[in-house]
């Protein structure tokens, strides 16, 4: 069996210990423990108790990247309360439980913090998933700066604050989440542009609020019998309420001061949603869906007084086919798996219907699921004994064939003892069954970073998938980035998975030419799949042709993450070089093994960085832009070279931010022309995290000034 991540850490109040010496064969005590010693990539699994400052917690608690908390899924965190908040490094306003960041992941755990959030998301495109979120005074879940989360079947109840609340540029995707008996169910505020499907808003005072220019897209929300408002929008607020060839359908009813009120003054259409006309307050029209029935619009009409064909709406075009492939079933003939499917059958391993059909869209159970994998890799050997199940009599047509399949590690039973042979095999089911049972070695789980849906994907799934994704068995069609994981998997799709298995095995040739998704757009020599026409390409590309950066191990640099403080002083160790100005100092968190701890010392001798007051570096926690101006210009020593001028500093709209300490450094950052703002370059925005774009823009200036490197002709450079 795949192992689900590379380190796993046990966490248990009631038994643990802290303690290193203590603890080889028992969990941590604390949260807080757990989470020094965990580096990235791994699971941290939380037993039942209370996790609070009474049982030694430091909050507020700083999940990194790739770092997974888990509780219980299946009820939503109950009896795994992490109750508690602390001041947010950075950001001392605000008091949270947990700080989640990049690719850090929160499931199954109750979460409360009576004095302010329960989890903050500054940053990445972290998930929270399955999570009760309750009597917090500000908020269940904050997301701010560019934060583009996963927030998915959460439920927040008897709150004081805010259910969710969406700030600034924050974007990310709200999807099946209760909100009850909260001030506000949903807040979204500032430029916040986030997706909101299926949540349900219900017995709150207000359902949801829209508010500054945010533009939320809502569909399939249910906001019903609040105490004011389901739906207010106010100030310049532009939800998208449907579209004339997109229904939204939303219910807005039963709310007791109405259900959907819009005091911008500006028209707000509605289409395709459940409402009533006497319960909205202000401009709202109720525009009819223009999407034609296809059942009642002919795909051509003949106008009587013309003999000019007119082509009537239709639905968007299928992407378009691949190359026709010659096949001997009927209904295969221009079919996306055509390819594979013959393959499989000139190896006597893919079988029609009598009829002369492959039927390729059908469903597959998990009887027919074990009967294929039984057939084609009849050769794996046996790795477990036989196990009866319950509804698999031996007079069953595929009892041999599930018996086989089961003992060779690519299927197995449900803990009641059952297999349910009827039901349908789910695309996950069967693309783990394949990984297992071939014995596929791990992979990276960034390796799944390429699924737009991959929040879909369970806890015990992600290992698994990623190693089926880098051995090339996953082929997504139509869309290559949809996994889709919890749909039932089609004929077409189990041979394509099968046949790919086989490739990896080596028994069969990997199809050229074969993959129906559109290729990747060229990349520039020696460069990142993920930056071509982003807006900072030319400063990463830059710095990647002095090897100053490096990308994940999938061949993507992630321009909009969050860098960490441990990165952050390797890529300026690298740059720089810094000459020892000070003494080494010790960091409790920060052992000789860590992979960054060379560079950490190099960068905090050479002036570019510093510890905390408690001996500690947090070499996880991400870096703030302000930060950054301040290292370079500390660490270099610029302000010993020039004269600074402190006005330049007006012509950023949220000067009123920047620290008095900090006035400095960026207005000189800002003459020397090392600040670039995207998209605004009026906005310093100097306590959002630094992204992984935004501090090589910076670098790169740096090194423009040294004049090491040639200048940009760029439109975000600030230039005064």
């Amino acid at each position: 069996m795949v192992q689900t991540m590379s380190k796993t850490l046990e966490v248990d109040p009631q038994r643990g210990i802290d303690q290193p010496s203590g603890r080889p064969h028992l969990p941590y005590r604390t949260l807080t423990a757990a989470l020094v010693a965990a580096q990235g990539n791994a699971l941290i699994k939380l037993a039942p108790g209370t996790y609070s400052a009474e049982s030694g917690e430091r909050f507020p608690l700083l999940i990194g990247d790739r770092v997974v908390i888990m509780g219980q899924e299946t009820t939503q965190g109950d009896g795994i309360v992490i109750t508690g908040g602390g001041a947010v490094p950075g950001d001392g306003a605000i008091s949270a439980a947990l700080v989640v960041e990049d690719q850090a992941q929160v499931r199954g755990v109750t979460i409360q913090n009576p004095q302010g959030v329960g989890v903050l998301v500054r940053s990445g495109v972290p998930l929270v998933r399955a999570c009760r979120l309750s009597q917090c005074g500000q908020a269940g879940v904050q997301v701010m700066g560019m934060a583009s989360p996963l927030i998915l079947q959460v439920r927040g109840d008897q709150m004081a604050g805010v259910g969710l609340l969406l700030l600034e540029q924050a974007k990310g995707e709200i999807r099946d989440c209760t909100l009850q008996r909260c001030n506000m169910g949903i807040h979204i505020l500032g430029a916040a542009a986030p997706l909101l499907t299926d949540n349900h808003c219900a017995n709150n005072q207000t359902g949801m609020r829209v508010a500054g220019t945010a533009s939320p897209v809502l569909r399939q929300n249910r906001l019903v019998q609040n105490q004011q408002w389901g739906l207010l929008v106010q100030e310049r607020g532009q939800p998208d309420l449907g579209q004339p060839g997109e229904a939204a359908n939303n219910t807005l009813r039963h709310n007791r001061q109405g259900d959907l009120r819009n005091d911008t003054g500006q028209t707000l259409v509605t289409v395709g949603n459940d409402l009533l006309p006497q319960a909205l307050v202000g401009p709202v029209t109720l525009a009819p869906s223009q999407v034609p029935d296809p059942a009642a619009v002919p795909p051509l009409l003949l106008d009587r007084a013309e003999t000019a064909p007119v082509i009537a709406p239709s639905a968007p075009p299928e992407p378009p086919a691949p190359p026709p492939v010659v096949s001997r079933f009927v209904d295969l003939q221009g079919h996306w798996a055509a390819a594979y499917i013959e393959a499989l059958a000139d190896r006597n391993l893919a079988k029609g219907f009598t009829d002369g059909t492959y039927r390729p869209n059908d469903i597959i159970t998990r009887s027919q699921f074990a009967a294929l994998v039984a057939s084609c890799y009849g050769s794996r050997p046996f790795v477990r004994n036989t196990s009866e199940f319950l509804d698999v009599p031996r007079s069953f047509w595929a009892y041999r064939a599930i018996d086989m399949a089961q003992r060779q590690g690519f299927v197995s039973g449900y803990p009641d003892q059952t297999y349910r042979p009827s039901q349908p095999m789910t695309r996950v089911q069967a693309i783990v069954a394949v990984v297992n049972g071939l014995g596929l070695p791990d992979a990276p789980a960034s390796a799944l970073g390429r699924y737009a849906d991959r929040a879909q994907i369970p806890s015990y799934a992600m290992s698994p998938l990623s190693a089926a994704t880098q051995a090339g068995l996953i082929i997504n069609y139509p869309d290559a980035d949809q996994l889709r994981p919890q749909d039932p998997m089609t004929r077409a799709e189990v041979s394509v998975l099968i046949y790919q298995g086989l490739v990896a095995l080596g028994h069969a040739p990997r199809l050229t030419g074969a993959d129906p998704t559109p290729p990747p757009p060229p990349l520039v020599q020696g460069s990142f799949a993920d930056i071509q026409s982003h807006w900072a390409q030319d400063f990463i590309q830059g710095l990647l042709n002095l090897d100053l950066v490096r990308g994940q191990s999938d061949g993507q640099f992630y321009p909009d993450q969050a860098m960490t403080r441990a990165q952050f002083a390797a890529l300026v160790t690298a740059a720089f070089q810094p000459a020892p100005r000070l003494n080494a100092q010790p960091f409790s968190d920060v052992p000789a093994h860590h992979w960054a701890a060379n560079a950490i010392q190099m960068a905090c001798r050479g002036g570019f960085l510093a510890g905390f007051p408690d001996g500690t570096f947090a070499p996880n926690h991400a870096v703030l832009r302000l930060q950054v101006w301040l290292a370079l210009v500390n660490g270099l020593a610029l302000v010993n070279d020039h004269a600074v001028k402190l006005y330049v500093v007006n012509h950023y709209q949220d000067r009123g931010m920047i620290p008095g300490y900090a006035l400095e450094a960026v207005a000189l950052a800002t003459q020397l022309g090392l600040v670039v703002n995207m998209p605004d370059l009026t906005q310093l925005n100097p306590h959002r995290a630094a992204s992984r774009a935004d501090i090589a823009a910076a670098v790169y200036q740096t090194l423009v000034y040294q004049r090491r490197i040639p200048p940009l002709d760029h439109p975000y450079i600030v230039r005064i």
